[in-house]
C-alpha cells in the first residue's frame, strides 16, 4: 500500500500542444509512463494516415494518452474533487485507466476497423 501512496518529490510537467501542461505527481503514474509499453505510443499516430494529407496532424497516441490523463486528473483532483469524494485508491485507478486506455492499439488500428467489421459480419452470417 505504501507504493500507492508515494508521491514524487517534485511535480513532473510535460508541455503539451493541446492541454498546455500535463502534471504528474504520483510515483505510479510516473513509473507507468516510463515503461517501454507506454513509450511505444510515441511512435503510433493518433490520427492514422491523416498526417499524410494534413502535415500538421502529428498527434501521437502518447500525447493523446497524456491528455486524457490530464483531463481525468482535473476532474478527480480539481473541479469535481469535493463532489466525487473518492479515496486515493479509486483516484489512482481512474488516473491509471485514463493514462493506459490506448495501450493495446496498434498502428493504423482504426483505419482497419471497417474491414474487420465486414469480416466479422460475414463470418457471423455464415455461422447462422
Amino acid at each position: 500500500m505504501a507504493y500507492l501512496e508515494t508521491r514524487l518529490p517534485e511535480v513532473k510537467v510535460f508541455k503539451d500542444p493541446v492541454h498546455r501542461y500535463v502534471h504528474v505527481s504520483d510515483q505510479i503514474i510516473w513509473d507507468l509512463i516510463a515503461t517501454k509499453e507506454f513509450q511505444r505510443l510515441r511512435r503510433i499516430h493518433q490520427l492514422g494516415t491523416t498526417s499524410l494529407t494534413f502535415h500538421g496532424a502529428e498527434h501521437s497516441r502518447f500525447n493523446h494518452s497524456l491528455g486524457v490523463y490530464e483531463i481525468t486528473r482535473h476532474i478527480v483532483e480539481g473541479k469535481f474533487a469535493n463532489e466525487l469524494q473518492w479515496d486515493n485508491e479509486e483516484r489512482l485507478v481512474a488516473l491509471c485507466a485514463a493514462l493506459l486506455h490506448d495501450l493495446g492499439h496498434g498502428p493504423f488500428s482504426h483505419a482497419f476497423e471497417k474491414s474487420f467489421l465486414v469480416r466479422i459480419m460475414s463470418i457471423t452470417q455464415w455461422q447462422l
